[in-house]
């Protein structure tokens, strides 16, 4: 499942890592031509994961304190949590199927 989700503080953001096994969060903005071309990425990676797995797409712009918190300097910026922790990061975006990949790593 994609969701696109406001926090209004890295506090909030930490218990909701909690909710969910596996978390891929894709931080963007609007105006980024990269994160548009993501979204197509990311929906041929929905459809091949387990529901265990949540893709979360926070919008730069509206979330500054995640931004900040995160030191996130370029977007796209993806991050996969497992079990409320950050065990992968990356900046720009992969193929789908290496995406895909990767996540099904943590899934063991």
């Amino acid at each position: 499942m994609i969701i696109k989700k406001d926090f209004d503080a890295v506090s909030a953001f930490e218990e909701f890592t909690a909710t969910y096994t596996i978390i891929l969060f894709d931080f963007y903005a609007d105006w980024c031509e990269p994160c548009k071309m993501l979204d197509e990425i990311l929906k041929e990676v929905e459809k091949d994961l387990t529901t265990e797995v949540l893709i979360c797409k926070i919008d730069i712009d509206k979330n500054p304190a995640l931004q900040k918190h995160f030191a996130i300097m370029s977007v796209p910026t993806l991050m996969i949590y497992k079990d409320a922790m950050m065990v992968w990061r990356m900046p720009g975006f992969e193929l789908a199927q290496d995406l895909t990949k990767r996540i099904e790593g943590f899934l063991i």
